[in-house]
């Protein structure tokens, strides 16, 4: 499918929430009337159908529509959450098995038989066999970042990485924010990341305490009513459809001048 954009989601650190930003911001697309695919390709770890809440619906992976020649029709799961949502699963095990001109072909039969608007390609965090992969067939990366130093670190390394592998669209998404550690002065400033990172901001997704609880139902943040995460989401959605959406707009727990001359 020509109008088909492919994202990755992506850092070679693990731990900063590269599956939960790969599953919202697919499932908000969908909300948005996108017909969103979401692959899994963190091979031998498989969680983000548990993140979905997908697990007892999986029984077809990517390596089987690739190698097996499996439909992608057959394969792709279907969310019961919006009829524009596709899932397809990471395999339980994986032995490099996979070249780059298989995955492109796959990934080209996979946009002709399911026709989406979106793909969106979770990774693992390394920059393995998966990582290039995921980089031959992206139009776009984002690439996740806590506050951290280390984290930050890794993100300037992937954002070089995703360089050298041809990724000229690569957006810096910040995971976790907690404007209370903010008051740390050992933590950089937003200023500061970009700097570093040397990557263009698309959002920033604030830290929520009980996202580890709804996801362990297989909820997503769109559950989570009286918190800013859900609108952050929205914001990202938005920002990569095009349109111009200053940060924090619409957030109802933070007011967002204060809040933008704190973290700067």
């Amino acid at each position: 499918m020509e109008n088909c954009k492919t994202i990755m989601v992506t850092s070679c650190k693990g731990g900063v929430g590269k599956s939960t930003v790969a599953a919202n911001l697919a499932i908000r697309l969908a909300y948005d009337g996108y017909r969103t695919l979401v692959i899994d390709c963190d091979f031998g770890v498989r969680s983000l159908d548990l993140i979905m809440g997908l697990e007892d619906e999986v029984v077809f992976d990517i390596l089987d529509i690739i190698m097996r020649d499996i439909p992608a029709t057959k394969a792709a799961i279907t969310d019961r959450r919006s009829q524009n949502l596709m899932f397809i699963a990471a395999p339980y095990s994986y032995d490099d098995e996979l070249s780059v001109a298989d995955f492109r072909e796959g990934i080209a039969k996979i946009k002709d038989e399911l026709s989406p608007d979106y793909i969106i390609i979770d990774t693992p965090g390394d920059t393995g066999m998966p990582f290039r992969l995921a980089s031959a067939v992206a139009d776009m990366a984002l690439v996740v970042s806590t506050y951290q130093p280390i984290s930050i670190r890794a993100a300037e390394r992937t954002g070089i990485l995703l360089g050298d592998e041809g990724v000229g669209e690569r957006r810096l998404l910040i995971n976790c924010f907690d404007p209370d550690g903010r008051e740390n002065p050992a933590l950089p400033s937003l200023t500061e990341i970009i700097d570093k990172t040397s990557i263009r901001l698309i959002g920033i997704i604030p830290y929520e305490p009980m996202l580890v609880e709804s996801q362990s139902r297989g909820e997503d943040v769109f559950t989570l009513k009286k918190t800013d995460v859900g609108t952050a989401f929205a914001n990202v959605a938005n920002r990569i459809n095009g349109r111009n959406v200053p940060l924090f707009t619409d957030f109802k727990q933070f007011r967002r001048v204060p809040l933008l001359r704190k973290i700067q």
